[in-house]
């Protein structure tokens, strides 16, 4: 009899065992997903700033264009907040007064290169250039894109033929 009450117990004992280790590791679960999703995609926000800098860098290239009597290149000058000169690139222009971008990926990084001058990182993070030909009319693509991507599913649009960028959102 004394054996059957202490298996008894002893099975009593690990049933509370085993449902409070599945409690806490639900408890525990729900913790890291609460915090994982509560904090802020920094990845993602500076992605959209360097959308931002691209598209206002494009905007600039192509006002400088049309003030320069439409040349083929022009040079683009970048300057920090202080108003100082911090860099000097040298654009090549498209017919329709925006940065010329190869059709290929190759050519969104030149894009990249031309408009920003920075690297196509963010914290350690590859930034992914791709060519999007999109419409063709007369084999020629007529609203073609270049998506610039962080492989956490981040990423922006910038028109070729527009200088506009769209965000994923």
């Amino acid at each position: 009899m004394k054996k059957s009450h202490a298996a008894a117990k002893e099975q009593r004992n690990l049933t509370i065992g085993v449902v409070l280790t599945i409690l806490f590791a639900l408890v525990m679960g729900s913790i890291i997903v609460y915090l994982y999703e509560s904090e802020p995609n920094l990845k993602g926000q500076r992605l959209m700033e360097f959308g931002v800098m691209l598209e206002d860098s494009a905007v600039s290239a192509h006002w400088q264009w049309d003030a320069e009597n439409q040349p083929q290149m022009i040079m683009l000058v970048h300057y920090n907040d202080e108003g100082l000169e911090v860099d000097r690139r040298p654009v090549r222009m498209a017919y329709g007064g925006w940065p010329k971008v190869e059709n290929s990926s190759a050519g969104c990084k030149k894009l990249w290169q031309m408009l920003l001058n920075q690297p196509m990182k963010i914290d350690g993070f590859l930034v992914r250039g791709e060519y999007f030909e999109g419409e063709l009319v007369n084999a020629e693509p007529v609203n073609a894109y270049c998506r610039f991507r962080l492989s956490a599913g981040d990423f922006f649009d910038y028109a070729i033929y527009t200088g506009k960028v769209t965000f994923n959102e």
